[in-house]
C-alpha cells in the first residue's frame, strides 16, 4: 500500500481544485452565457477584478521565480491571466510531480537552484 506523503495529498488536492474550478466555469457559461454582459458589470465584478490580478501579481512573482527561462514565465502568466485558478491549481500540479513524493513539500516554493543549495546545506 502506497503512503500518502504531503506531496502526494497536495497532487491530489489542487487536481481536484482545478478540476473543480473547470467544472464550475463549464457550468456557468453553459447556464449563464457569457460574463461579458452589461448587467453583470456591477461594483463587485470591479472588486472582485482588482482582487484577481492582485493575485495574479502575487502568483507571477513565483513564476518568474521558478521558471529558468522567460518564455516559460510568460506563457505561464498569460496562462494565469487568461484562466486564473485553473492555471494556478496546474501549475501547482506540474511542480508537484517534479518532486519525489517523500520530498518535503516546502521545496514546491523553491526553484531548482535553490533546492540544490538547500540540499548541499542539509
Amino acid at each position: 500500500m502506497v503512503a500518502i506523503t504531503p506531496v502526494i495529498a497536495a497532487r491530489v488536492l489542487f487536481s481536484v481544485l482545478g478540476l473543480f474550478m473547470l467544472a464550475t466555469l463549464l457550468y456557468t457559461i453553459f447556464t449563464d452565457g457569457s460574463p461579458f454582459r452589461k448587467e453583470v458589470l456591477t461594483p463587485w465584478m470591479g472588486a472582485t477584478l482588482i482582487d484577481f490580478y492582485i493575485n495574479v501579481a502575487a502568483i507571477s512573482a513565483w513564476v518568474i521565480y521558478k521558471e529558468s527561462n522567460c518564455f516559460g514565465a510568460l506563457l505561464w502568466i498569460v496562462l494565469l491571466i487568461c484562466f486564473g485558478s485553473i492555471s494556478t491549481c496546474l501549475y501547482i500540479v506540474i511542480e508537484l510531480f517534479k518532486l519525489s513524493p517523500e520530498d518535503p513539500l516546502y521545496l514546491v516554493f523553491l526553484n531548482s537552484r535553490s533546492r540544490q543549495a538547500s540540499f548541499l546545506s542539509a
